[in-house]
Order: C-alpha cells, then sequence, then structure tokens
C-alpha cells in the first residue's frame, strides 16, 4: 500500500502514461495558462514599480510635496504653523518665494517660473547639478540661473541677459505701475532631465524681495517634503487653520499618477481574466474526472476511504497545477527581468525609444503566487464536494 493513499492518487490521475492525450493536452494548456498570467502579473506589475518610482524620484523630487500658504500667496513667515510639525510624514521644509514671469530676450518671449535661491537652503537646489551655484547667485547683482531646456527655447546661452516681467501687486496700482521688469544675467544653466528645465529659474533671495516688491519677512509659503507622498492624506493638515490654503502635489502630477494607477488596475485586470481562464479550466478538467471516475470513487468509499481524504485527492490534482504553472510563471518572469535586455526587445517591438525601469518586490511575487494557488483551491471546492456526495450503493448496484 502507498502511503500516503491521497497523494498517490491525486498524482496518478493528474499525469501518467495511460492518460488520454486529450486530457494531457488540457493540464499543459491549465499549467501554460497559469504559467502566462503569472509571469505577466510580476514583470507588469514590477515595471509599473518602476515608473512610480521614477516618478517619485524625477518629478517629485524638484516640486514640493505640500505648499502652506494664504489665499494671495503673500504670508508673514512668522504666522508659521506650527502644529503641522506633528505630523511624522514631514522629511524637511523651508519658506519660499516663487511667482510666475514671462521671460523676454528680443523677439522670444516664453513663460516661466521664479524661485527663490536661500543659501541656508542649499539642500533644495543641490540636485539641480548647476556648478559654483553659492558663488554666483550673489545678492544684488541681477544674476539667473535657468532650466537648459528654457535656454534653448527662448535661443540664449550664458552670459547673455534676458528681460523678466511680472504683474504687480494691486498695491501698486496706484502709483500707475501695472507690472514690474527687470534685466537679469544668465550666470549658469541647470539640467535635470525633468520638466523643470522648461520653466524654472533660480534666483537670490534678495533680489526675488527686491524684484517682486516683498516685505523682508513675507513669502509666498512655506514647501514640505514629505517621506511618503504617494500616499499622504491631504486631509488632515487642512484642518489646521481656516485662513491657511494647504496645496499638495496632486494639483500638479495628480492625473499624471491616477494615470498610471489606471494603467496598472486595467493591465492587472487583464491578466486577472487570463488567470481566471486557466482556474477555470481545471475546474471543468476536474468535474469531468469526478463524472467519468465516479464508479472508482464509489468503490474507494466501500474500501473504507474518508471523504476528507477523497477531497484532498482532487486538491492535489488541482492545487498540483496551479503551483507548478505558477513556479515556471515565477521562473521566466525573473528569468526575463535579470536578462531585461531581451524583455526590453519583446517591449520595443510595441513601443519604440521607451526607458523602462524595473523593481521586483518580493512580496508581490508572493502575494501573486498565493492568490492563483488559493484561487484554484477554492475553485476546486465545489466539484469535490459532489465527489463526496456519491452514494456507492446507487452507483454499483447495476455492476
Amino acid at each position: 500500500m502507498y502511503k500516503p493513499i491521497s497523494f498517490f492518487i491525486g498524482f496518478r490521475y493528474l499525469w501518467n502514461s495511460h492518460l488520454p492525450k486529450f486530457k494531457k493536452f488540457i493540464t499543459i494548456l491549465s499549467i501554460l495558462g497559469i504559467s502566462i498570467s503569472t509571469s505577466s502579473l510580476i514583470i507588469i506589475l514590477s515595471i509599473i514599480n518602476g515608473s512610480e518610482n521614477n516618478f517619485k524620484k524625477n518629478i517629485l523630487t524638484f516640486i514640493p510635496h505640500l505648499i502652506i500658504t494664504n489665499q494671495n500667496k503673500y504670508i508673514n513667515k512668522n504666522k508659521f504653523p506650527k502644529d503641522i510639525l506633528q505630523s511624522q510624514e514631514i522629511e524637511k521644509f523651508s519658506t519660499f518665494i516663487s511667482k510666475e514671469v514671462i521671460v523676454k530676450n528680443k523677439n522670444n518671449v516664453a513663460m516661466a517660473e521664479i524661485i527663490d535661491f536661500d543659501p541656508n537652503n542649499y539642500d533644495n537646489v543641490k540636485k539641480y547639478s548647476t556648478n559654483d551655484v553659492l558663488d554666483k547667485l550673489k545678492s544684488g547683482e541681477n544674476n539667473i540661473i535657468i532650466g537648459k531646456e528654457l535656454a534653448k527655447k527662448i535661443h540664449v546661452n550664458i552670459g547673455d541677459k534676458i528681460t523678466l516681467i511680472v504683474l504687480s501687486d494691486k498695491k501698486n496700482y496706484f502709483s500707475g505701475k501695472i507690472f514690474n521688469e527687470c534685466v537679469f544675467k544668465i550666470i549658469n544653466t541647470f539640467s535635470t532631465q525633468n520638466e523643470v528645465d522648461y520653466y524654472q529659474i533660480l534666483m537670490n533671495k534678495e533680489d526675488v524681495l527686491k524684484f517682486l516688491n516683498y516685505s523682508k519677512n513675507y513669502v509666498t509659503g512655506w514647501r514640505f517634503w514629505l517621506k511618503n507622498p504617494l500616499d499622504f492624506n491631504i486631509n488632515e493638515l487642512k484642518k489646521i487653520s481656516t485662513q491657511l490654503v494647504v496645496l499638495d502635489w496632486k494639483l500638479q502630477k495628480g492625473e499624471f499618477f491616477k494615470a498610471i494607477k489606471i494603467e496598472k488596475y486595467m493591465m492587472l485586470f487583464l491578466f486577472f481574466l487570463i488567470l481566471f481562464i486557466s482556474i477555470l479550466n481545471i475546474f471543468i478538467t476536474l468535474t469531468v474526472y469526478i463524472i467519468e471516475k465516479k464508479n472508482a470513487i464509489a468503490i474507494l468509499k466501500t474500501q473504507g476511504l474518508l471523504n476528507w481524504k477523497i477531497m484532498l485527492i482532487f486538491i492535489i490534482i488541482g492545487s498540483s497545477t496551479a503551483i507548478i504553472g505558477s513556479f515556471f510563471g515565477t521562473a521566466i518572469s525573473i528569468a526575463l527581468i535579470i536578462q531585461n535586455d531581451l524583455l526590453k526587445f519583446f517591449i520595443k517591438i510595441f513601443f519604440h525609444e521607451i526607458n523602462i525601469t524595473i523593481i521586483i518586490k518580493p512580496f508581490q511575487i508572493i502575494l501573486i503566487n498565493l492568490i492563483s494557488i488559493l484561487l484554484t483551491i477554492i475553485t476546486i471546492v465545489y466539484p469535490t464536494l459532489k465527489a463526496i456526495r456519491l452514494q456507492p450503493v446507487k452507483l454499483l448496484s447495476n455492476e
């Protein structure tokens, strides 16, 4: 006698030399379907993980995750809401002055945004890849550093002078001056490989205050960088004060991030459909087994085989298919990700000139495999319950 008998019978029904070719084909098809769906899910999730990481690294690094200001975007820095520092999500913060301006160079005009540079907050601009920025952006010299793409757009080079125009505040309307304009010298450019290269201009803080006619203690607001900006709940901070305005990065980049998430869910849905079809295939195969082998099941019951052992036979058949499929799917996906040149080749067949970053998260791989195996086991519960409800007396009475 083979022990444990449930495993012996289960593996024998799963695959043996006497199994009909059609059943072998169905078994292979089920394993193949689970392998494809599992490997596809792992690869897609890894690519999306890379996209989210690039989004966080390349975009959210150069824009504040959170801004606190007032309706006029002109506030005394002594009114800083200290209660916000109780949040564990705050990584760093600083005051800032920012304003949209018109950039004019001969016949070239463009919109841009000036950002103040404070030597005390050098960390905020160290990733802009500028050389000697502390020495060159001196107060009172009207020097600026602009994005490389903005420089190309308005056809200027280092050493050229451009005119910046900004609308005056209402307090200056009585003087008849509707806008302020001033000539600044470009002393350097920065390149971040990010969209800020197209519109940002760095200027010394004292020069910004003078250009915008700001009082000494007044700023646009406070900018914050968070530890986990993708999952931060802004509603908690909106309760700080009704007089303050709390803005987060989603106002600027929310639609792009939503598009990534929608794409993620759509791809997961499509490949879960493949997984569902494969599991349905296993369900149909087991149902056919039970119909064909009902007399054998009745004989086993008359020999004293317990119901739970009969259930275990069919669970072994179904779960073995899922485990084998998940194993091959995981192995294929990891092999393709490690040899990412091959994966990039396949991707570039459909998408030309695309750079992808792939990040594997072991937790996701384990979760995908567990879900596929558990779904298979849940699916085969019904046919196994039907098998143990067979009445040996009725089935064997005509034998």
